[in-house]
């Protein structure tokens, strides 16, 4: 019985050797599997790190080099379009430095004017007469001296100039068909509206030299001055004459006195609706630097008048006047540079 137990002991004992055995290669074997299963995915994690970092950074350098590449193409294309612009910029200060040049005022070139000597002085009565008058230059568009400052529309008013000359006075009457009654009636035209040059009128300009001279220009070179610069300049004679409904004459000074000066003679004939007549008898030594100039045949001075040909509604801003003009530098800029030269002939 003894033995029998002992025997059982025995085969116990291998049984739980055997057991532990198996147990330890089943923990060994569990321990390998898990290491395995643990090492495999940080393998694999290491391997998709390795991939995707690999790829990542083949995508980031593809990125890179992609956007560098089309940054470099696109600051390429923007140095190229750039570089254009710079040369368009560079053309820039050429065209500023020809810029003075294309801005040069280009004054008006006018046909040879020549009045002839009066043998006879013309009378100052607002009507101008046959043979009255040497010289007569009726308006033409297709002359400068007409077209330089004149209206297109008004070629329908037949502005025709009259002139004669003599040693101590110039004759000047403008003729203008006009087709229209005054309405304008206002005896302070000089300081309340509506002004002399809100009716017709015509205003008279003139330079005792030749206006091509350089001295008939700014000091700057410029042939336009300030209105102030020119009043105060002392080398032109501005006026206007004009008229009231009623005919009574009405004039204004604007450079100079000349008529308030002894001698000066004016008169605006405006019956009936054909034509008005704006007739002067202008001494010679009454006008900016007149004590110095000589009539005498090829002297040469500068001339210049703006007619208005209709009233203008001074209550409306947009009212624009109707010039008839000979020559310029009156009516759009003060410039003595643009009256017309005239030579005295016999």
């Amino acid at each position: 019985m003894r033995a029998l137990s002992l025997i059982l002991a025995v085969l116990m004992l291998f049984a739980f050797v055997a057991c532990s055995d198996e147990t330890v290669e089943q923990s060994d074997a569990a321990s390998t599997a898990e290491s395995k299963a643990e090492s495999t995915p940080a393998e694999e994690s290491t391997e998709a790190s390795t991939d995707e970092s690999t790829e990542a950074s083949t995508e980031a350098s593809t990125d890179e080099s992609t956007e560098e590449s089309t940054e470099a193409s696109t600051d390429e294309s923007t140095t190229v379009d750039e570089s254009s612009e710079v040369v368009d910029e560079s053309s820039e200060p050429e065209e500023e430095t020809s810029e003075p040049e294309e801005e040069e005022y280009e004054l008006p070139t006018y046909s040879d004017v020549e009045i002839g000597k009066a043998d006879v002085a013309p009378v100052v009565d607002g009507n101008v007469d046959e043979d009255e008058y040497v010289t007569v230059i009726d308006f033409d568009m297709d002359e400068t001296y007409w077209n330089y400052n004149s209206d297109e529309a008004a070629k329908g008013y037949k502005v025709s100039l009259n002139m004669a000359w003599d040693e101590e006075y110039l004759y000047v009457a403008v003729k203008l068909r006009v087709g229209k009654p005054r309405t304008y009636d206002n005896a302070n035209f000089t300081s309340t509206p509506p002004y002399i040059f809100h009716r017709r009128h015509v205003m008279t300009a003139i330079v005792t030299g030749d206006p091509t001279s350089a001295k008939y220009l700014e000091p700057n070179g410029d042939p336009y001055w300030d209105w102030s610069a020119a009043y105060g300049s002392g080398l032109a004679s501005e006026w206007t004459i004009s008229a009231q409904p009623d005919g009574s004459n009405i004039k204004a000074d604007h450079f100079g006195a000349v008529t308030g000066g002894a001698g000066f003679e004016y008169c605006v004939g405006v019956s009936g609706l054909d034509y008005e007549v704006y007739e002067q008898k202008i001494p010679w030594a009454a006008l900016a630097g007149g004590s110095s100039f000589v009539a005498e045949e090829g002297a040469i001075f500068g001339y210049a008048f703006s007619s208005c040909c209709e009233e203008i509604d001074y209550e409306d801003d947009e009212a624009e006047s109707i010039y008839a003009c000979f020559g310029g530098g009156i009516a759009f800029g003060k410039s003595f540079s643009e009256y017309v030269p005239v030579t005295l002939v016999k």
